[in-house]
């Protein structure tokens, strides 16, 4: 029996909608609804036309960008094999598609409202029990996070807002980290993130718990007045799925960069990228591929910018001879000071500007390596940890410096 069509929502107000394909295998089809304007397109790759967009094999990017991946993807999958035994992207989509990332909604209906579980997140700062706490959030929240990565995390209310401030959708994301896999590694994206703020990037705001297990951080595209933020990624913007995420270089992300963020934020948004590859280079963050870089917007007819850094962490201590993970002036190695500054000078035209950004980086750098101190003080049992780490930082910081 031939599935439903899904209905697209953008800020709420049906827009187009999904099918699969009845002559290609793997293949979907998406379809503005007649009259749609042009601020409702759902990409600013896809604008408003009469035509369908063909997918060609598999969802097109815009809509497999917040697909769930890994054990989250694997939660939803047993959940739902009895209910939805051929199970494709689009059921899966269906599934997670009334809580996404960004402004898109996903359902079998025209219309809906978002009714998530409220969940204390002061439980999951101070939790200390034995009981997997993950798991239970896994399944409470599984089918509301409409969020990609590897990485084990959901997307959940925060139950202390009063409701007369926000309505029922998501307002946090919650990580999960297996120290046995990867030791302190919520601590290390917490310190390499503070470290970022100090350099001048702009990120969203960070809490860790006490058992040092949960990252729980604000989605900053959730506006204050309650609405959810356009945000595409760099994957998206250059026409590739997911896994071509480490394919490329930087330079072409800065390409589409100039290409998609407007005029009026585009300098801004050149000096942001070049602080955010300066400070990952310096880092060893080999891990700063074309989906930890987006592009934000109200409406696709509203100012395009470049989105706060995420998913920040320092890769080295665990993978020691890691690479970028993308290409730099056409290798993957990490820079010296000299191919570093040529790339952050293609961004923003001046010399002295490029050695004052770089200068920034270093200095975030060396906020990183305090925080990672005052964190081994705080415990012990981390000491391993923290000598790894801050020697990353200060040979990263070596050479780029030499």
């Amino acid at each position: 029996m031939k599935k439903p069509p899904l209905h697209v929502l953008a800020g709420n107000a049906p827009v187009g909608s999904l099918t699969r394909s009845d002559v290609e295998f793997d293949g979907f089809l998406f379809a503005y609804r007649q009259g749609t304007a042009a601020d409702g397109a759902v990409s600013l790759t896809m604008p408003v036309r009469a035509d369908q967009y063909d997918s060609m094999g598999g969802l097109l990017p815009l809509f497999e960008m917040n697909l769930p991946e890994g054990a989250l993807r694997e939660r939803l999958r047993l959940q739902f094999a009895k209910a939805v035994p051929e199970f494709d992207d689009l059921d899966l989509l269906q599934i997670v598609g009334k809580s996404q990332i960004g402004r898109l909604r996903y359902s079998v209906h025209e219309g809906f409202s978002e009714q998530v579980p409220a969940q204390d997140l002061g439980e999951i700062l101070t939790y200390t029990g034995s009981a997997d706490l993950f798991a239970h959030l896994l399944d409470r929240f599984a089918q509301y996070s409409g969020v990609s990565g590897v990485q084990p995390k959901v997307l959940v209310r925060d139950g202390t807002v009063p409701d007369k401030l926000t309505h029922r959708g998501t307002t946090h994301i919650v990580k999960a980290f297996d120290p046995s896999q990867y030791p302190e590694l919520a601590a290390n994206e917490y310190i390499c993130t503070m470290g970022a703020a100090a350099a001048g990037i702009r990120v969203p705001r960070l809490q860790l718990s006490e058992n040092r297990q949960f990252l729980i951080v604000d989605r900053f595209d959730l506006a204050a007045d309650g609405t959810y933020l356009g945000l595409e990624d760099f994957c998206v913007l250059d026409a590739r799925r997911s896994h071509g995420r480490y394919d490329g270089s930087y330079e072409q992300v800065a390409r589409r960069i100039t290409d998609y963020v407007s005029p009026g934020a585009l300098t801004s948004a050149r000096e942001q990228f070049a602080l955010m590859v300066a400070y990952s280079c310096a880092i060893g963050n080999g891990d700063a591929h074309r989906k930890n870089f987006s592009v934000i917007y109200r409406t696709p007819a509203d100012e395009v910018s470049l989105a706060p850094a995420y998913d920040i962490v320092s890769t080295v201590p665990y993978i020691p001879r890691d690479t970028l993970a993308l290409e730099l002036g056409g290798t993957k190695a990490f820079p010296d000071r000299a191919r570093l500054l040529r790339f952050i000078r293609e961004l923003t035209g001046s010399k002295a500007r490029s050695a004052e950004l770089l200068e920034q980086a270093v200095a975030g750098v060396a906020t990183a390596i305090r925080e990672a101190e005052e964190y081994g003080r705080r415990h012990a049992d981390a000491a391993a940890f923290v000598d790894r780490i801050t020697a990353v930082f200060r040979t990263g910081t070596e050479r780029v410096v030499d």
